[in-house]
């Protein structure tokens, strides 16, 4: 059996690592777009003439199995072994083909044989157990890349080249691609194209939606496909059952039962511990090796911290009653450490890449769900085939409550400020779905119901969000 070549892309937004257990919270190292720049473990001391010393060459560029690298030649190896750089992580080659998934002949003490897809012969993954790993720790107890790995493709032979560049018309942006100025996301979100005006601007049958885009002409009842409904807005959406019943309790808001403001008014810009740890509809649990005593991995600016708050508690107060859902408070993840740094950083291990997780400007946050006992990080879908990890949803997420989720989703889009979400691919059709339904029933109102800033990818665009959002979802505010 050969594990999935997984590349991590240069724009991937991670919010949590890839080791989750389905049936408990997420205790993953993390990450989350744009690869972090991982400090060249190979550069060499010189020579009093300049050159570079054979022998403290070869100390300062040979690692052992688990770490960082960029290279191949910068992994310990032997004849029989030699290093190879997968992905970012150091590790050996077989001796020979894989006798089986897991077998140890074929490698040195502390590491078992998988075929790579791709890769001829097998590879040594080295045992979390026995090493010091720099990317995480799968379900096998192996040392494998996550989403903060990088590797130099000219000198690794198993490094993918990923999805280092945006589609036309955009640009990278924190933990994403991002349309240019002037260009909108069109309906397939696969592209930035230029907002129509008329629908003689748009080919074939399509027309111009009010977002811009040319989207199918409005639905009338039994026209859309199985699985869909024709929702009041003309949109064909996701069937996803009986939206909440009843209608949205008219003292659910800013300074009634609880629901403080999300508006912030001074300091804004400060990054403070998240405070209180509970509050209404929400819960900044310690993970990812945090104590109760010491939770370093959860500093957010003032202001986002301020329209979480928001977001959770209305989300409390609007939903408490549904017949749905567990009913728990939602799961708050990985944000900055104190100073602002990745969280990570102070152990030594960037939880997240360059560029995304500082200065308190983005969040990690659980989905709300059905049939578990609390809203903590954890897959809210089948997410392993043939078992290897694919590290998002290969199923329907059937522990997802998409009503509650969107409820959320859709209060945080109070703040002008909210740049992106990311969720996904099989999440985000269910969310959009649920999100036009509260709209339509009042639950939601807004810009929100005009369109969202909640992105995904169906399939693996090089946009930066197909994997390693089947566990939490990301939120980044400007």
């Amino acid at each position: 059996m050969n594990r999935a070549f997984c590349a991590p892309l240069a724009l991937v937004l991670v919010l949590a690592g890839c080791g989750g257990d389905d049936d408990g919270p997420m205790t993953e190292p993390g990450t989350d777009a744009g690869m972090p720049a991982i400090d060249d473990a190979g550069s060499m001391e010189t020579d009093e003439d300049g050159g570079a010393s054979a022998v403290d060459a070869a100390a300062a560029e040979t690692l052992p199995p688990g770490a960082a690298c960029d290279c191949d030649d910068e992994c310990e190896g032997t004849p029989t072994h030699p290093g190879l750089c997968v992905q970012g992580i150091c590790m050996t080659r077989a001796s020979a083909a894989c006798a089986e998934a897991g077998s140890t002949g074929e490698c040195p003490s502390g590491s078992r044989c998988w075929g790579l897809d791709g890769f001829e012969g097998g590879v040594c993954w080295p045992d979390c157990d026995a090493v010091s790993c720099a990317g995480s720790c799968d379900s096998d107890g192996s040392c494998v890349p996550d989403e903060s790995s990088t590797c130099t493709a000219s000198c690794s032979e198993l490094c993918g080249e990923g999805g280092d560049d945006c589609p036309p018309n955009s640009h990278p942006e924190g933990d994403g691609c991002v349309c240019d100025e002037g260009y909108v996301v069109n309906a397939d979100r696969t592209a930035c194209v230029l907002p129509c005006e008329r629908d003689d601007e748009c080919a074939g049958e399509l027309v111009c939606g009010d977002e811009g885009t040319c989207v199918a002409p409005p639905c009338t009842p039994g026209s859309c496909d199985a699985g869909e409904v024709c929702a009041e807005s003309g949109a064909c959406i996701v069937d996803i059952g009986e939206a909440p019943p009843g209608t949205p309790p008219a003292a659910c808001a800013v300074g009634s039962m609880g629901v403080p403001d999300w508006r912030c008014t001074e300091d804004c810009d400060a990054l403070v511990a998240f405070d209180p740890r509970m509050g209404l509809g929400y819960d900044d649990y310690p993970l990812n090796g945090e104590t109760a005593a010491d939770q370093y991995r959860s500093w957010i600016r003032r202001d986002v911290m301020m329209l979480v708050r928001y977001a959770a508690a209305m989300t409390a107060c609007q939903g408490g009653e549904w017949p749905f859902g567990n009913g728990g408070a939602l799961g708050l993840g990985d944000m900055s450490e104190a100073d602002g740094s990745i969280p990570g950083t102070r152990e030594g291990s960037p939880g997240h890449p360059a560029g995304t997780h500082v200065d308190g400007s983005d969040m990690d946050l659980a989905y709300f769900q059905t049939g578990t006992g609390d809203n903590r990080l954890r897959s809210v879908c089948p997410h392993v085939v043939a078992g290897e990890d694919q590290y998002h949803c290969t199923g329907a997420p059937d522990r997802l409550d998409p009503w509650r989720t969107a409820l959320f989703l859709g209060h945080l889009h109070a703040s002008p400020d909210l740049r992106v979400i990311g969720v996904d691919g099989q999440v985000g059709p269910l969310i959009d779905s649920a999100l036009t339904q509260l709209c339509a029933d009042g639950w939601l109102e807004g810009g929100v119901c005009r369109g969202h800033s909640i992105t995904w990818e169906e399939t693996d665009m090089g946009r930066g969000w197909y994997r390693f959002h089947h566990h939490h979802f990301h939120i980044s505010v400007r």
